[in-house]
């Protein structure tokens, strides 16, 4: 079974939904929970016990490239999600670049031409040796 294009075609075509997809609408239709900005949301823990899937997680990657082609289907542009990941600071409040700190270096293991080296320059002979 071939897949539909998620974005319009060159020549200005709409994608189509597969008959599998309008399955996938119809159940979705009765989950969901809110509309924020005109866009619906699905309780994919309701659409995983409907479809029948395995978990909440495998329904919500079932339906987000369906959701993708409706929106585009529609016309309508979603707004990308913010990150809430940590904000670096580039400069500080008198202008200048902060100092980074720097990784401290791994120390080198101990092979055993090394550990040699390191018995013949000392001299030391370890206790049971002759």
């Amino acid at each position: 079974m071939a897949s539909t294009p998620t974005k319009p075609e060159g020549n200005g075509t709409k994608p189509q939904l597969s008959q599998r997809e309008l399955d996938v609408v119809a159940k979705a239709w009765t989950c969901i929970n809110d509309v924020k900005n005109g866009v619906p949301t699905i309780d994919s823990k309701k659409l995983a016990e409907m479809g029948p899937y395995a978990s909440a997680d495998s329904a919500r990657h079932i339906w987000k490239p369906i959701e993708r082609k409706l929106l585009a289907i529609a016309g309508v542009t979603p707004t990308p999600a913010t990150g809430k990941g940590r904000k670096r600071k580039t400069d500080t409040a008198d202008g200048e670049t902060p100092d980074t700190p720097t990784k401290k270096p791994r120390a080198r293991k101990n092979t055993k031409a090394a550990t040699k080296k390191n018995e013949e320059e000392d001299g030391d002979l370890v206790d049971g040796e002759a």
